[in-house]
């Protein structure tokens, strides 16, 4: 546990001194005032107005950044030569990427809470309550970009930072969608050809292999003040956990099986 923490520490120094992690999350700040001043300007909207950008900018830039810093960790590790000093000492390779994993998932908790305290500060100035439900919400964001951390790890186990970058992106988008892809239909039942059944069969397996962001997608509930129960936040809490677990495990794996010379 002292090297998980040690190198936990360090990872979470080093993400808040970088330059990118501080200019996305002032320029995220600096949204989530804008947001203040255009909500009140519309007629009667301003708290669902409020929520809905809100949780949009947390969400955006909270990935953004878990994927900018996750993707470049090892690869700077490798690159400075800094693995060198690290690899010969009584610590194994999956200890090395699980302390970077639980530092940058400090440094993320510290980021939502920020913003999330700055969209709360939003709410005392329009007088209105922040609510449970925006919580949950932020909550179940945190648990979303753990996985992408998780992802963001994989790739860069075995790729440079601008391929994990973009690999990463991509699972996160198509992972918003996996509901709508696996019920997806590319022509009716009677129109089918071995082509469509051949890709609708396709894009499902996919589907099924990437985990479902859609899960972490509160805001429309949130909102319309629709309640969120909390056994489905146990349950996309619990999904994300385990999701980001065996993605860890794979990493550990890429991680332990690659050349540094």
């Amino acid at each position: 546990m002292g090297k998980l923490y040690a190198i936990a520490l360090n990872t979470c120094r080093e993400a808040i001194r970088n330059r990118v992690f501080a200019s996305l999350i002032l320029f995220a700040i600096a949204l989530l005032l804008l947001t203040l001043a255009v909500s009140s300007a519309s007629l009667h909207e301003e708290i669902r107005l409020m929520k809905d950008v809100g949780l949009f900018l947390i969400s955006v830039f909270s990935v953004l950044i878990a994927v900018f810093i996750g993707t470049s960790l090892v690869y700077k590790e490798i690159e400075r030569k800094t693995i060198y000093t690290i690899a010969p000492k009584p610590v194994f390779r999956f200890q090395i990427l699980l302390g970077k994993y639980l530092g940058l998932a400090i440094t993320m908790a510290f980021q939502i809470a920020l913003m999330g305290g700055v969209l709360g500060l939003n709410f005392v100035m329009l007088d209105a309550p922040f609510g449970l439900s925006m919580v949950q919400a932020l909550w179940l964001i945190y648990v979303e970009v753990l996985i992408v951390i998780a992802v963001a790890m994989v790739f860069s186990s075995f790729s440079t930072p601008f391929l994990s970058g973009l690999l990463t992106v991509g699972v996160f988008v198509v992972g918003r969608f996996v509901d709508e892809l696996l019920t997806l239909r590319l022509t009716k039942p009677e129109e089918s050809t071995p082509f469509t059944n051949g890709v609708e069969t396709a894009v499902r397996a996919i589907a099924r292999v990437l985990p479902d962001l859609s899960l972490f997608d509160v805001t429309p509930q949130v909102v319309y003040a629709q309640p969120i129960s909390w056994s489905f936040v146990g349950y996309s809490t619990g999904y994300g956990f385990c999701f980001s677990a065996v993605l860890l495990v794979i990493a550990s794996f890429l991680f332990s099986r690659r050349d540094f010379v």
